[in-house]
């Protein structure tokens, strides 16, 4: 038989059982000593491995005259923080290994997949354990990992046998789950050796939190520079300013043993801050903080932080200003002093936020009102929008939404609110629960939900109405009680054929549960076990029973609250009979009278003539159940 030709180059695929004997080498570098077998070789690093046989570790610092070798046992002497932290403490390890061909070995264990994984300094090291359902526990299973991980900590330059305890305590519960299991049931992370993490110094900062910053619109992603924060508000208690004190910092060592110094803090800024009467200044070890005494705006004048309550501006708009969102309940006032009429003293587009706010002039086009109590002395413009507690204005045309209302003039405007009184209005929209007007002239429409009261009438084209709807509080409980009244309608008209398809079944099951109980006594009454079957027939029947009594309970129970909110809602109607329309002023023609009824939703509707002396209009009952508007010249308080 011809002996087979051999080369002495390997390829990367070679089948044969090994392309060298074992080298058994005393290195500070594996990693390159395994490049360079895998050279002289001319093997692929892939196919070579390595076992560790021997570790050796010294240290050594400028006072010592020679290294100091340890043994294993004494290793525990670098987790003393203090001795490890030296930063003139050299440790090196010479590790003897045996490098061999992996094609050459033959695994007597498989081993779950590792990953080793570092921090950013090196000062914790972590080895990942994958899953694995499959795994066998073998006699040196627990052994085998340890090396396993530590070629790898050996492979990327970190010390081994150091500061470690941990991990060998890790690695001992898991090989006992294996070992009972046979199985790792979840990924698992270790930490297999962890250095000192430096500790950072602290910089020293001066911050004014007060200030907004200018963000960029979600959307758009531009910057709204008419928010750019001329009023920053703040509450009673709300930290102004802060000082951040300069802290000194602490080295750390990695993994390698690489000393990792910190710098000194840097100081830049001066603690000493002049404050007003209305801040307090609160110090600990960390920082000096500043609060607000009481709630308002921040001031700094001629160097000094104050809080003050009342402001005074000539006009906001977006070159001075921008606008100035102060907050509802910082009992903040601003007073916007532009009185001139041919200027805006809120600008176009301008947002003005505060506890109240009174304007001597004009609100401009696209303006945005937000405050507890509303002057303005001037007129608003058509799209202007105010929302507020208590809104006081000159001439209106824009769009307002308050409690209280007090308008001289309304030209065209809309106005939402609870109690509004208006002495001149020509045109526009008004809802409210009250509404007063001392003088109303052409086009106008008027909602109330309990009185609209004229004193002189002076035009025509105008449309009178009582609606519960009108009211902002009733028009959101109306909305909720119908939806309510709907699905509740709805879970009413289903339980009927559930509970009819629950006792067809019951009715189809008595007979023969009643031969099952009787056959359940007999068999007991002879100390014989009933069948399984039997009983769990019962429990069924049982249970059926108890669905359908569930069914019923529901159905009454329904039926109650149905009732219940069908009676709410009527409650809301009948106060439509007490509602009134008062004109204490001769009627012109072609003026509505309306009348809007929540349940059923009808509308009764009148309509005026020339000189009628009709004072009061009210809505009646009649006696088919109908509705009428009854009319009265006598008014009656």
């Amino acid at each position: 038989m011809k002996e087979p030709k051999r080369t002495d180059k390997k390829s990367i695929n070679d089948e044969s059982p090994f392309a060298f004997e074992p080298i058994i080498v005393d290195t500070v570098d594996v990693a390159d000593e395994l490049k360079r077998v895998s050279t002289v070789n001319n093997v692929d690093l892939k196919l070579i491995d390595f076992h560790i046989l021997n570790i050796s570790t010294s240290y050594y610092t400028p006072q010592d005259e020679e290294p100091k070798w340890l043994e294993e046992k004494q290793l525990n002497a670098f987790d003393d923080d203090s001795f490890f932290l030296n930063p003139d403490l050299k440790i090196d390890q010479h590790f003897k290994v045996e490098i061999f061909d992996k094609r050459s070995k033959v695994d007597t264990g498989i081993l779950p997949n590792l990953t080793l994984g570092a921090n950013k300094n090196l000062t914790k090291i972590v080895v990942g354990i994958k899953q694995n359902l499959n795994i066998k526990y073998f006699h040196n299973l627990e052994e085998r990992l340890i090396e396993e991980i530590n070629k790898r900590k050996i492979r990327s330059s970190i010390l081994v046998g150091i500061r470690e305890a941990a991990m060998r305590e890790e690695i001992r519960k898991l090989v006992a789950f294996v070992r009972v299991n046979n199985y790792i049931e979840k990924d698992i992370t270790l930490v297999v050796m962890e250095g000192v993490e430096p500790l950072y110094p602290v910089n020293d900062n001066f911050i004014e939190h007060f200030k907004k910053k200018v963000e960029p619109d979600e959307k758009s992603g531009r910057v709204d520079y008419s928010r750019r924060g001329f009023l920053q508000s703040v509450g009673e208690k709300e930290i102004i300013l802060e000082y951040i004190k300069p802290q000194e910092g602490s080295p750390g060592k990695n993994c390698r043993g690489v000393y990792l110094p910190v710098n000194e803090p840097k100081i830049a800024h001066d603690g000493n801050v002049n404050i007003g009467e209305n801040i307090e200044k609160i110090e600990d070890d960390k920082s000096i903080k500043f609060l607000a005494k009481r709630s308002g705006y921040v001031k700094f004048e001629n160097g000094v932080y104050d809080v003050q309550e009342e402001m005074e501006i000539g006009e906001i708009n977006f070159k001075t200003t921008g606008s100035i969102e102060a907050g509802l309940d910082k009992n903040i006032k601003i007073n916007i002093k532009e009185a001139d009429a041919l200027t805006d003293a809120v600008g176009t587009g301008m947002s003005v936020e505060s506890t109240e706010l009174n304007v001597d002039g004009n609100v401009g086009s696209q303006a945005n009102i937000r405050a507890r109590l509303v002057r303005i002395g001037g007129q608003t413009h058509k799209t202007s929008n105010i929302t507020a507690d208590s809104a006081q204005i000159a001439v209106h045309r824009g769009n307002l939404e308050a409690k209280e209302v007090n308008i001289d003039r309304l030209e065209g405007g809309t106005v939402v609110g609870d109690v509004v009184r208006i002495k001149m209005a020509s045109g526009g929209e008004v809802f409210g629960r009250e509404v007063y007007i001392e003088e109303l002239f052409s086009h106008a429409q008027i909602t109330a939900s309990e009185l609209i009261e004229i004193k002189k009438l002076k035009g025509s084209n105008n449309r009178f109405a009582i609606d519960s709807g009108s009211s902002k509080a009733f028009s959101s409980d109306i909305a909720s009680l119908k939806e309510k009244i709907k699905e509740y309608k709805k879970k009413e008209e289903q339980l009927p054929k559930q509970l009819e398809g629950k006792k067809l079944l019951i009715d189809a099951n008595k007979a023969s549960v009643e031969m099952i109980k009787d056959k359940i006594a007999e068999l007991r009454s002879e100390n014989i076990k009933p069948p399984a079957t039997f009983l769990g027939k019962l429990k069924e029947y049982q249970q059926l029973i108890n669905e359908y009594n569930i069914l019923l309970k529901q159905a009454k129970e329904i039926k109650v609250e149905l009732q219940h909110f069908n009676d709410e809602l009527n409650s809301m109607q009948n106060k439509i009979f007490d509602a009134k329309i008062i004109n204490y002023s001769p009627w012109l023609e072609y003026n509505e009278i309306k009348f809007k009824l929540i349940s059923p939703e009808i509308e009764i509707t009148y309509n005026t003539i020339e000189n009628e002396t009709t004072r009061v209009f009210t809505l009646i009952e009649t006696a088919d159940d109908g509705y009428r508007i009854n009319r009265s010249s006598e008014i009656r308080k």
